[in-house]
C-alpha cells in the first residue's frame, strides 16, 4: 500500500486554476481514505507552490498528508528510484494522529522531508505523481506508556500481565511472567536507547523479581526475553524510513525523534 497512488492526482495538470488544483487535493485525499483502516478515519492533502509560474515546471514548494485515526500494517510511503527525477517537490510534510501501526498505537507523527523528486512526465500525461527521490529530513513520535503496555503484551508470549510507567526518562516495566527458569512476578526500571538507530531497548537496567534484585544471570535473561522492545524495521515494517536520534521519557509519553526520510520501494512490490 502507499500514499503515493492516492496523490497521485494531487493536479498537477500543470497550469490549471487553484480550483481545479483543490479539487484533485479532494480526490487524493478520497483514495487515501478508501486505503486506511478504520471507521473514523479522516484525511486532508494541501499543497502550495511558491510563484504563478512554477506549476509549468513541475516545481511544488510543498505538500501536507494530514490523517488520523486508522490503522495500516506497514509503511505507506515509498520512492520509485528508476522514475524520472524531472519535477521537484521541495517540503513532505507528515501530520499524524492516533493511528496504529502494525499493532503499535502512536499518538502523533510528524515530518518534514526536504528535496524530493517525482517523474514529470507521468504527471503531465496521467496526472499521477511517484515520488522518484527522498531528501532526509526530520520526524518525530509519540507513543503513551498504555500504548507500551499493550504492544509488550501483544509482542512478548512470555508476558501475560504488564503495567508500564514512563516518567523523568526512566521507565517501569511492572508484571507477571511465564519464563524457562521460572513463573514470577517481576520489575524493570532502566533507560530506553536506540540501537543502530532501529532498535529500542531497555538499558542500564535494574532487574527485579517479587522486588527482589535479580542476579546477574536471572536479569540477562529478562532483559534478553524484552529486547528489543521494538523495532522499527522487522516490526513496524519501516523499511529504514526512521533512524532515531534521541529519546525523551517524560509524563506517561515516550517522545523519540530522528533523520526521516522516503525509503524505496522493495524489490517485491515493483511493478507498474
Amino acid at each position: 500500500m502507499t500514499f503515493w497512488p492516492a496523490i497521485l492526482g494531487l493536479g498537477f495538470v500543470f497550469g490549471v486554476g487553484g480550483g481545479e488544483l483543490r479539487r484533485f487535493e479532494r480526490d487524493a485525499a478520497l483514495e487515501i481514505r478508501q486505503k486506511l483502516q478504520g471507521e473514523q478515519v479522516q484525511v486532508a492533502v494541501a499543497s502550495r507552490f511558491a510563484g504563478p509560474l512554477d506549476p509549468l515546471f513541475g516545481d511544488v514548494a510543498s505538500a501536507t498528508i494530514r490523517a488520523r485515526d486508522f490503522s495500516t500494517e506497514g509503511l505507506p510511503l515509498y520512492t520509485e528510484p528508476w522514475r524520472s527525477r524531472a519535477g521537484k517537490l521541495r517540503e513532505l510534510c507528515l501530520e499524524l494522529e492516533n493511528f496504529t501501526l502494525a499493532g503499535l498505537a502512536v499518538k502523533r507523527l510528524t515530518a518534514k522531508i526536504p528535496d524530493c523528486r517525482f517523474d514529470l512526465g507521468l504527471a503531465l500525461k496521467r496526472r499521477q505523481i511517484r515520488l522518484s527521490r527522498s531528501g532526509v529530513g526530520t520526524g518525530e513520535v509519540e507513543v503513551t506508556e498504555q500504548a507500551l503496555a499493550d504492544w509488550i503484551l501483544k509482542k512478548f508470549r512470555e508476558i501475560k500481565r504488564v503495567a508500564v510507567r514512563v516518567a523523568k526518562d526512566r521507565v517501569v516495566v511492572e508484571g507477571y511472567g511465564e519464563f524457562l527458569m521460572a513463573k514470577s512476578e517481576f520489575q524493570v526500571i532502566a533507560s530506553l536507547s536506540a540501537t543502530d538507530g532501529v532498535r529500542l531497548e531497555l538499558t542500564d537496567a535494574k532487574i527485579y523479581f517479587g522486588w527482589v534484585r535479580a542476579g546477574e544471570a536471572a536479569s540477562r535473561a529478562l532483559l534478553d526475553t524484552l529486547n528489543p522492545v521494538v523495532d522499527l524495521d522487522r516490526d513496524l515494517h519501516l523499511d529504514g524510513a526512521v533512524k532515531v536520534e534521541g529519546i525523551r521519557l517524560r509524563d506517561g509519553v515516550l517522545k523519540a525523534w530522528g533523520a526521516t526520510r522516503i525509503p524505496d520501494l522493495p524489490a517485491e512490490s515493483q511493478g507498474g
